[in-house]
């Protein structure tokens, strides 16, 4: 193979966790196929909750064609043109600067907050095996899954659907407004019995405070680990409660109490049903929107599909939905490093963007506060919007075909791939892309292509 391809398909990895949807309900288990490729079969018994395309060492992409050889080994063959103004910005490492993953949520991932470059660099000198890098992590989520009331997890027994009719993704984000979480306090005896701090409690209710906030969560999600029986008996008696038909007495108290009652079946008597439902803000995202989540932010997905892109890091500091033996080590780190921002969940939006270099107007961008990346959605229909061309951008390129069957085309060499759902491909700077649909999907006859680069 030259050394100087400018199509190169990709074999991703994918990573199995027991918050994934389980075989072919997941989509990332659905696009392995061709994602991975090689023999790939989908196990119903199995759970597939990401696909990761980068360079990362935890679930590195390698060549389709070759795949005994990683995309980080071809480019170290020639960083220069396989990374332009990437290299230029972080000329100390050969790795693509951000990791682009597909995630298939079907309950809710760890309470976690991921560290910023300096907490990193301590992690990593401390706990080498469970922080591989010393890098930050600030990472965006895009909807790209149909709504959750309309997709196989509403005829499981037992599923609480929360959320609207066109809401395709849910998840925690961020800490609530500062009077919202005290009203919680006031209203719902629970949660203070959980706390078993009344003088804590009280200290917040009547001044609250970024600094109260802090030691009131700190307690709670300490006692998760160091009390846990008290907790849960604390949580089994909100959720009878609410069963039984008691209000909560809070703003969008009955969401609030279908929250409880569908975190709490995930992780029966977790300190996370209570850190997540009254703490933190509920988001809700349509096919389309995204979210921007910072390092040292706290959240916790919940259910959906998600295009999601970060700077190249797997660290993480988790708090609750895992086990206590798990967690007892990271808890004080994790309440320590959190920012205490407390906003309305419209201040994680991510808002999407026309993209300046799309020629034919069907790219959106989501473009977050940080250098390493820049989020694209390819969005075609068989009937009236078949193609889109893309122009050239500084840095190296990733895309994968979520829908449909498309060919691409790069400008230099005129090299061409057909791929179909799930095929991933990386595209070196300096390369104007042509997107043709072949085969779209559904009554629309769909197209979805979704791309991460750098220097756009």
């Amino acid at each position: 193979m030259s050394a100087h391809k400018n199509l190169i398909r990709l074999k991703a990895a994918t990573q199995e966790y027991d918050w994934g949807k389980s075989g072919s309900t997941s989509l990332a288990g659905r696009l392995g196929k061709n994602a991975i490729g090689h023999g790939f079969q989908i196990d119903e018994s199995k759970s597939y909750a990401e696909i990761w395309m980068g360079t990362h060492p935890n679930g590195p992409a390698h060549l389709f064609d070759d795949p005994s050889t990683s995309l980080l080994s071809l480019i170290s063959s020639d960083p220069t043109f396989y990374l332009g103004e990437a290299l230029r910005k972080w000329p100390s490492t050969v790795h693509i600067p951000y990791l682009f993953k597909v995630l298939s949520i079907k309950k809710a991932l760890p309470l976690q907050a991921h560290p910023d470059k300096g907490l990193a660099e301590q992690l990593q000198l401390k706990d080498p095996s469970n922080f591989v890098d010393p890098n930050h992590k600030p990472e965006i989520a895009v909807a790209i899954g149909e709504p959750l009331k309309a997709t196989g997890a509403g005829t499981e027994d037992g599923y609480v659907h929360v959320g609207d009719e066109d809401t395709a993704f849910t998840g925690f984000v961020g800490f609530r407004p500062l009077e919202d979480i005290k009203v919680s306090l006031q209203k719902v005896p629970e949660l203070a019995h959980a706390i078993g701090d009344a003088m804590l409690v009280a200290s917040f209710t009547q001044n609250p405070s970024t600094d109260t906030l802090k030691r009131v969560y700190g307690t709670l999600l300490r006692r998760g680990v160091e009390a846990r029986d008290e907790v849960a008996a604390a949580i089994s008696k909100l959720e009878q409660r609410i069963r039984k038909g008691g209000s909560l007495g809070v703003p969008d108290g009955d969401e609030l109490a279908r929250l409880v009652l569908k975190v709490n079946a995930q992780y029966p008597g977790d300190a996370g049903v209570l850190a997540t439902a009254f703490f933190m803000n509920f988001a809700k995202l349509k096919k389309g929107e995204g979210i921007y989540i910072g390092a040292d932010e706290v959240h916790a997905y919940l259910e959906g599909d998600i295009i999601e892109c970060m700077a190249i890091s797997d660290n993480v500091v988790n708090a609750a939905f895992d086990a206590p033996e798990s967690l007892a080590s990271q808890v004080k780190t994790f309440v320590e490093m959190l920012t205490y921002t407390a906003r309305p969940v419209s201040h994680w939006a991510l808002p999407r963007e026309a993209y300046p270099h799309s020629c034919e107007g069907r790219t959106s961008k989501y473009d977050p506060p940080m250098e390493e990346f820049v989020v694209l959605g390819t969005m075609l229909d068989s009937k009236s919007a078949k193609e889109e061309r893309l122009g050239a951008v500084k840095g190296p390129t990733i895309g994968i075909v979520t829908k449909g069957k498309a060919r691409l085309t790069v400008s230099r060499g005129h090299e061409q791939l057909e791929l179909d759902e799930g095929g991933v491909v990386f595209i070196p700077p300096g390369n104007d892309i042509h997107v043709e649909l072949l085969e779209g999907r559904g009554a629309e006859g769909a197209g979805e292509v979704w791309w991460s680069c750098f220097g756009a």
